[in-house]
């Protein structure tokens, strides 16, 4: 399994701001970026426990 491949990530630092301040939170771009680290690694790292052998 080739693990370096490129990450496709389709929501970017500008609209995770919008729908959160949709939801009454403000987050600056910084912090946006690295809750989206944050969501994809925890994403990647769920999928890779439960689905792969």
């Amino acid at each position: 399994m080739d693990t370096n491949l490129p990450e496709k990530r389709n929501i970017t630092a500008e609209k995770a701001i919008k729908v959160l301040q949709k939801n009454g939170i403000e987050i600056t771009e910084k912090k946006a970026e690295e809750l989206l680290d944050l969501m994809y690694f925890l994403a990647k790292l769920i999928v890779n426990q439960n689905f792969k052998k």
